[in-house]
């Protein structure tokens, strides 16, 4: 089986493990990416040459292209079925990847995986298709080509970038409604790994760390999309993201704080550390409203933050 490899840098193999895989560029590696990405069509030569090279279309020979043909067709020899089969024209002289179930794609099984996921609702999504969902993500280490810079590349390039992101949001809403509110926090810092401007994931992300018992860390998050999208786009962050920042910080202050022997903090509450030294300190007899003015002292500092920036940019 020929294995081919477009997550990241172009390589091919011959497991889908990526063991002794070997990395293919230049011409040979332009023309074995086109020929993958549409796998199953055929191109003419002038087709081709005027996608691949359009700079140098007028100038390179037939010759010269099929020199690149023939190298593309070396490298891959060795890898069962043979070049013939897999590097293969029609009968107008016209050049496709074939190979059939012998070739082995990432972007193919990518697609197979995340499609039924995507197509039907949340609720009527099978276990297997959740799974799938699961696989499909994993397979996406890396935007495809990163060494390719030509046109064609950046469209194939966004639009499985595209797919991946709507991927993980499925998965978030699936892990939401499964209360598995950690993958989904995971998902959704995915998402803003490669998008870190959608502000939708970042509100989405806040209610995810408060259903997980991390309300600190929601409120860490508004402020980080805050400065992050006053320091790339010179605004503040929209009505609806600061309406949940607002909730998010008086709901704690209509909580009792729990003791801290009793409910040990999380990793990422780590901010909370001064609030519940203080409360410590006040004595194990303190009244419920201390506790709740100092909480109130910290929510206070967070709060004047954010009225400044809206200053800044009202």
């Amino acid at each position: 089986m020929l294995c081919i490899w477009l997550f990241g840098s172009l390589c091919i193999g011959n497991d889908t493990s990526g063991a002794g895989a070997t990395a293919v560029s230049g011409r040979c590696g332009s023309l074995l990416a086109y020929l993958a990405l549409g796998r199953g069509r055929y191109f003419s030569r002038a087709e081709l040459l005027g996608t691949l090279w359009p700079e140098r279309s007028a100038s390179m020979s037939a010759g010269s292209f099929n020199t690149a043909l023939w190298r593309l067709r070396r490298v891959v020899q060795a890898r069962p079925p043979g070049a013939g089969v897999l590097i293969a024209s029609d009968r107008r002289g016209a050049i496709g990847l074939a190979g059939g179930d012998e070739v082995w794609l990432d972007v193919e099984e990518f697609e197979r995986r995340i499609a039924p996921g995507l197509a039907r609702p949340i609720e009527q999504l099978a276990e297997a298709e959740i799974e799938d969902l699961r696989a499909g993500v994993a397979l996406y280490k890396s935007d495809i080509l990163l060494e390719f810079s030509d046109d064609w590349a950046l469209r194939e390039r966004e639009k499985h970038r595209r797919h991946y992101l709507n991927a993980l949001w499925r998965l978030i809403q699936v892990e939401s409604v499964r209360r598995q509110y950690a993958e989904g926090i995971r998902h959704a810092q995915a998402i803003l790994d490669c998008d870190p401007l959608r502000e939708d994931v970042h509100r989405e992300l806040m209610r995810l760390f408060v259903l997980n018992g991390q309300r600190a860390q929601a409120l860490r998050q508004f402020e980080s999309c805050r400065d992050l999208l006053r320091r790339e786009l010179a605004i503040p962050p929209m009505g609806e993201t600061t309406a949940l920042y607002r909730q998010i910080a008086e709901h704690a202050l209509a909580l009792d704080p729990p003791s801290p022997a009793s409910m040990p903090l999380a990793p990422a509450d780590v901010a909370l550390d001064a609030l519940h030294l203080q409360a410590a300190e006040a004595g194990p007899r303190a009244h419920p409203r201390d506790t709740i003015a100092i909480a109130r002292q910290h929510l206070a500092a967070a709060d004047a933050q954010l009225e400044l920036g809206l200053r800044l940019f009202g």
